[in-house]
């Protein structure tokens, strides 16, 4: 009997190849994606002061004095106290 049949030894070039070829079209992926964008500069700073729109900020508090807001009442406990859950033994059958 002959014992060095391809199905015992399979071959090591389709893996291979499979390898190289990925590489290569990893490669061609990332390099056409790459030239068109710029890559490591960062984007030009503002030169506006966005901030300045804050300087005069004036926030509107009136609405705590509303009679509808000054309505509003806590059901339940306040703060809630938690009580038991859960299982004592969480491997236990049901």
């Amino acid at each position: 009997m002959a014992t060095g049949t391809s199905k015992e030894n399979p071959s090591k070039v389709i893996p291979i190849a499979i390898a190289v070829l990925g590489i290569i079209a990893g490669y061609l992926f990332f390099s056409l994606t790459i030239q068109g964008s710029e890559v490591g500069i960062a984007p030009p700073a503002p030169t506006d002061d966005t901030l300045s729109k804050f300087k005069n900020l004036s926030l509107d508090f009136s609405i705590f004095d509303d009679a509808r807001f000054k309505s509003l009442k806590i059901f339940g406990e306040s703060p809630v106290q938690p009580g038991p859950t859960g299982r004592a033994d969480i491997f236990a059958p049901f």
